[in-house]
């Protein structure tokens, strides 16, 4: 007779929730919100306000990543205290100006009436710590708390790091918690901030019940191939760029496919993110073949908390900070059409998609079903078939980083009374570093111009410098 080997048991102080299937679905990834802000902050001040924060109103921000029998989990400690943090801060402080000679510069400087792609402007060392793990295995070995704060202080800027691994904790849910933080240092009454249970899981009632369909929506069986996310090509060394895209551009392009749809007597609209992607896409993919049928299978993320599929069929009522987004498919295009359709035409493809998935009640609770049920807990899945491409895009916008007020974390010797948010910048790590590719991310506004960020092969960079008419600018920004 087989023994089943021993279980082990929860740790003594803690309190344990299970990770959902929607968090698993992100476990490759660590995320790393970068955010730059125009004044000299204090970070003493921002430790014990978020420090509060945590104890009070978001308790599993203080948990533990923990893989236990098999399963990964959050382990939320009873009480905090100097033996279990409920986070990691460090801090690095400079007495003297961060806009001088040989440091990159921040690119929100930038001007123009045309888009251009410039290159990283390699802001990463300024928002990680040397000590912070880089993999979910690192989290995890660690026992440390999941989320890590970095803030680096110069006299005329403040870059402050959130870093946390994807399986704990998406964009809007880490926007959530840096909203509420925001609402405390500017001297908010903390019972007015909501936050949300330790024991909070309003995903539980989907992991229960026979499942009906084979995969979600707009994804695939791994079969015997790969998914791509461009064609194969030795391009082994990934670039990230950024793209800046002027408003006007995109409101004169919009309202160029609004008249022409108005003539057409439709009562459609686009919206300006449909357009964005749709002209990035024509960009992206210019260099391409005319005669290049490639199946292209585009995933916009979406965030769940506002759909009403939860209890009651309603939204969410209470603030979540752990995984809640699903990716909405949209019918697969061929390559060669990014060419030969137009920007109005692709724009529509992509809001008739958005559209579709946001009133189909039935098929997202079936497809938060398929993720969250235990008998799929360890199935993979692809996005796209082996003979195909795909290409993921979200809009980090969404979660209105720029508009996070730090006002209230001004250093009290300082004469500057604002703290804003200039510029946002993404670190999406993962291994290998090929799978950072094929990942689109419309980042924030400022008062000018939209921004977003993509990583592609050196080569491929080439071709669509080549191909699409977009001004590419070469030096970084110092």
């Amino acid at each position: 007779m087989i023994s089943k080997p021993e279980l082990t048991p929860p740790p003594l102080g803690f309190r344990t929730i299970p990770c959902t299937g929607i968090d698993l679905s992100e476990s490759p990834f660590i995320l790393t919100i970068g955010l730059v802000i125009n004044a000299r902050l204090d970070p003493e001040r921002m430790e014990t306000t978020l420090s509060k924060l945590v104890e009070h109103k978001f308790p599993r921000a203080g948990a533990r990543l923990a893989l236990r029998n098999g399963l990964y989990e959050f382990q939320v400690p009873e009480r905090f205290n100097s033996d279990n943090r409920p986070f990691i801060f460090t801090v690095e402080e400079h007495h003297e100006i961060y806009d001088r000679d040989g440091r990159p510069q921040i690119p929100s400087v930038l001007t123009g009436s045309k888009p251009c792609v410039i290159p990283d402007p390699g802001l990463e060392s300024f928002l990680q710590s040397n000590a912070c793990p880089r993999t979910l295995g690192e989290f995890v070995k660690s026992n440390n708390p999941f989320l890590h704060v970095h803030v680096n202080v110069f006299d005329d800027l403040t870059f402050l790091g959130f870093i946390a691994p994807h399986i704990a904790m998406d964009l809007v849910g880490a926007a959530t918690l840096l909203a509420a933080w925001t609402r405390l240092l500017s001297g908010e009454d903390i019972d007015s901030i909501p936050g949300m249970a330790w024991d909070a899981q309003p995903f539980a009632p989907f992991s229960s019940g026979p499942v009906e369909s084979e995969v979600p929506r707009g994804w695939f069986n791994p079969g015997h191939g790969h998914a791509h996310v461009q064609p194969d090509d030795p391009d082994l060394k990934s670039v990230p760029r950024f793209i800046r895209v002027p408003k006007v551009f995109l409101a004169e392009a919009k309202q160029s496919i609004m008249d022409e749809l108005k003539v057409q007597g439709s009562a459609e609209y686009v919206g300006s993110g449909d357009v964005l992607m749709a002209w990035w896409l024509k960009t992206l993919h210019s260099h391409r073949s005319l005669t290049d049928e490639t199946p292209m299978h585009i995933h916009i993320l979406r965030n769940l908390r506002g759909l009403p599929i939860y209890a009651n069929d309603s939204p969410m009522k209470d603030p979540y900070i752990n995984n809640a987004i699903l990716a909405i498919p949209v019918p697969p295009i061929p390559v060669s059409a990014f060419q030969t359709e137009s920007l109005g035409a692709l724009a529509l493809c992509l809001r008739r998609s958005i559209m579709a998935y946001n009133t189909d009640f039935a098929g997202l609770r079936a497809d938060v079903h398929w993720r969250c049920a235990e008998s799929n807990r360890h199935e993979i899945v692809h996005p796209c078939p082996p003979d195909a491409e795909c290409l993921f895009q979200t809009n980090w916008g969404a979660a209105k980083l720029a508009d996070l007020d730090f006002t209230g974390a001004v250093a009290s010797n300082e004469t500057k009374t604002s703290a804003c948010v200039v510029f946002v910048y993404p670190l999406l790590c993962s291994h290998p570093t090929r799978s950072r590719r094929g990942i689109t991310r419309a980042l924030m506004e400022d008062t000018d111009a939209v921004w977003m960020c993509e990583t592609r092969g050196e080569k491929e960079w080439e071709k669509v410098r080549q191909a699409s008419g977009v001004t590419f600018v070469d030096s970084p920004l110092v």
